[in-house]
C-alpha cells in the first residue's frame, strides 16, 4: 500500500512538473490548441459542401479537383512563406551567416538564392497533387495552364514578400516568426483551401479577402475547372498586383534593415 501511494506521489509530481514545464511554453501551447480547433473546424466547413449541395460554388462543383488544386497552391504558400526563414535560422545555427553576408551579395540576390531549391522543390511536389489526381482519380481540367501557371507565379511572389517580413524576424529575433505560423494555419482555413469561404459565417469571411491566397485560389481554380479565361481572372490579379506592390518593397527594405542592424550589433555569429 505504501508503495502504491509512494507512486501515485511520484506521478503526480512529475505531471506537476511537466504541467508546469508545459505551460511556460505559452504560445506553443495556445498554437497547439488552435490547430485542433482548425482542424475540427476545416472538417466542419468541408461537410458542408455536401450538406448544401443545392447550393453551386463555382470552382467547387467538382470537390476532388479543388481539393487537390488547393493543396497544391497551400503547398507553395507554406514552402515560399517559410523558406527563407529557414535558410537564415539554418545559417545562424550552422554559424555561417555573417561570412555568407559578407560575400559581395545583394540582399534581393541573397533571398533568391536561398529560396531557389526551395522554389523548384515546391512546384515539383505541388504539380505531384495535379499528376496524381488526373492519373489515379480522372480529375480533369480544361483551362489555359499557361495562364494558371502565371496566376500562380504571382501569388508565389506575394507570399514570398510576407517570407521575407518572417526572415526579418528571423535575423532580429533569432527564432521562427510565431506569427508565421498563425499565417500559415489562417491560410489554411479562411482562403478556401478546404472548403468555400462563402460557407463561413459573415464576419470571417472580411478575414479571407484580406490574405493574398484567397484571391490566387480563386483565379487559378476559375481558370483551371470552370475555364474562366483573362477577363474573369482580371479582378484576382488586380487584387494580387496590390498586395505585390506594398509587400514586396516593404519586405525587402525591413529585411535590409534587419541584417544592418545584426551587423552593427554583432549578433550574425549569435544563434
Amino acid at each position: 500500500m505504501k508503495r502504491a501511494l509512494a507512486l501515485l506521489g511520484q506521478i503526480k509530481a512529475f505531471v506537476i512538473r511537466d504541467f508546469q514545464l508545459a505551460i511556460s511554453y505559452r504560445v506553443a501551447f495556445f498554437i497547439r490548441v488552435l490547430t485542433i480547433l482548425i482542424v475540427v473546424t476545416i472538417f466542419y466547413y468541408a461537410s458542408r459542401i455536401f450538406m448544401d449541395s443545392q447550393k453551386m460554388f463555382g470552382e467547387w462543383k467538382d470537390p476532388m479537383a479543388a481539393w487537390i488544386t488547393g493543396l497544391a497552391v497551400l503547398s507553395y504558400f507554406m514552402t515560399n512563406f517559410s523558406s527563407l526563414a529557414n535558410a537564415i535560422r539554418s545559417e545562424q545555427l550552422q554559424g555561417t551567416l555573417e561570412s555568407v553576408l559578407m560575400t559581395p551579395i545583394s540582399v534581393p540576390g541573397l533571398i533568391v538564392a536561398s529560396s531557389a531549391l526551395d522554389f523548384i522543390a515546391a512546384t515539383f511536389y505541388s504539380s505531384l497533387y495535379l499528376i496524381f489526381g488526373a492519373v489515379f482519380f480522372g480529375v480533369t481540367y480544361q483551362g489555359n495552364y499557361l495562364l494558371a501557371f502565371l496566376i500562380l507565379i504571382l501569388t508565389t511572389l506575394v507570399f514570398a514578400s510576407l517570407g521575407i517580413l518572417s526572415a526579418s524576424f528571423a535575423m532580429v529575433f533569432k527564432k521562427a516568426d510565431p506569427v508565421a505560423v498563425l499565417l500559415g494555419t489562417g491560410t489554411a482555413v479562411f482562403s478556401g483551401v478546404f472548403f468555400p469561404p462563402q460557407l463561413l459565417p459573415g464576419t470571417m469571411q472580411n478575414i479571407s479577402k484580406l490574405l493574398p491566397a484567397t484571391y490566387g485560389l480563386t483565379a487559378i481554380r476559375g481558370v483551371l475547372i470552370e475555364n474562366n479565361g483573362l477577363a474573369e481572372a482580371r479582378g484576382p490579379i488586380i487584387t494580387l498586383l496590390g498586395f505585390l506592390a506594398v509587400l514586396l518593397p516593404l519586405s525587402i527594405w525591413i529585411f535590409s534593415r534587419a541584417v544592418r542592424r545584426a551587423k552593427r550589433e554583432g549578433s550574425l555569429i549569435q544563434y
